[in-house]
């Protein structure tokens, strides 16, 4: 069964109230219908659908489990989903699709015995698209010393070389499951400059899996929400980078119903303690129409506090 397939159809498959429809052609960039998977008794995905427009950065965030492994081997094309399907850059054949595919694993698949250069050589020697140039620019950029013995690299220096290897031949698309994993915080920085340089040179398509929400949404154009193998929402990076709120309010009912939409609503010792996407003057306004006398205070979020109150609101439903 082949799940690579030329798309036409001009539905909107991503899910979530802050998902909106791709503006590329229909059937480029990369398409996934209603995927389901399940190894025995666990459903690793559950109807899984996500557009990613031509050119467009998309970072998947949740909890171990959720599926988003299993969604990258679909995507590359490792595992053929029990239903639905998968459309690469417009019906791409599978051989296309991997000479014009960049993956970044979150361990680093090599020959330890190996030297630096000799892994990238021989990376390069089976790889069609081979850019020489690039490369070396890969190189500089991530600080790879070609002597150094694959066994010898610490973490963070083995993130770098998976990502030089990944990469080298300058991919249209690229899927990134968890490259900042462990991490130090200078390879973090390279890494993210290295996305950004080839987002901006070459128009790359990329999926990144990441628990680094912060710099996530750095370099993506919006952040999807992934639980029990399905997208649960849809937010743009913008929003997460200053636009969502914790709201505590004193002076309120326990039943109090908000006038607005929150993200999660909580009661710690008295007050109603409320993750909201607005402007604060706004929100502290609608409350205050209600009771008049309420203690209303609005601090903003940093971007990992506004991903985790969402991750707990996945819980909570």
């Amino acid at each position: 069964m082949n799940h690579f397939i030329a798309g036409s159809s001009d539905e909107v498959v991503a899910v979530g109230s802050h998902c909106t429809k791709p503006t590329s052609p229909p059937g480029s960039g990369i398409r996934c219908h209603s995927l389901w998977m399940r190894f025995g008794r666990t459903q690793a995905l559950a109807g899984m659908s996500l557009d990613i427009a031509e050119g467009e950065a998309v970072g998947i965030i949740g909890r171990n489990g959720c599926g988003k492994s299993t969604l990258f081997r679909c995507i590359v094309g490792l595992e053929v989903p029990d239903q639905g399907h998968v459309e690469i850059g417009g019906g791409l054949s599978r051989l296309q699709w991997l000479e014009m595919l960049g993956f970044v694993p979150d361990t680093l698949s090599a020959y330890d015995w190996m030297s630096c250069g000799q892994v990238i050589e021989f990376v390069a020697a089976h790889q069609p698209r081979f850019d020489p140039g690039w490369c070396r620019e890969l190189e500089r950029l991530l600080a790879i010393d070609r002597k150094a013995v694959v066994r010898s690299l610490s973490r963070g220096m083995q993130a770098r070389l998976a990502m030089v290897l990944g990469l080298l031949h300058n991919p249209q698309y690229v899927l990134l499951d968890e490259p900042l994993l462990g991490v130090d915080v200078l390879t973090q920085d390279l890494a993210l400059e290295t996305l950004s340089r080839l987002r901006s040179r070459a128009g790359t398509t990329m999926l990144i899996a990441s628990h680094q929400v912060g710099d996530l949404a750095r370099i993506v154009d919006r952040v999807v929400f992934m639980d029990r193998g399905a997208v649960v929402e849809c937010v743009a990076a913008e929003s997460l980078m200053g636009g969502t709120l914790r709201v505590l309010v004193r002076g309120v009912p326990r039943d109090w119903t908000p006038p607005f939409e929150v993200v999660l609503s909580r009661w710690i010792d008295g007050a109603a303690v409320l993750t909201v996407e607005g402007d604060a003057v706004l929100v502290e306004s609608a409350i205050r129409s209600q009771f008049p006398d309420a203690a209303v205070q609005c601090l903003p979020l940093s971007i990992h506090d506004a991903c985790a109150d969402r991750l707990r609101a996945m819980e909570v439903h």
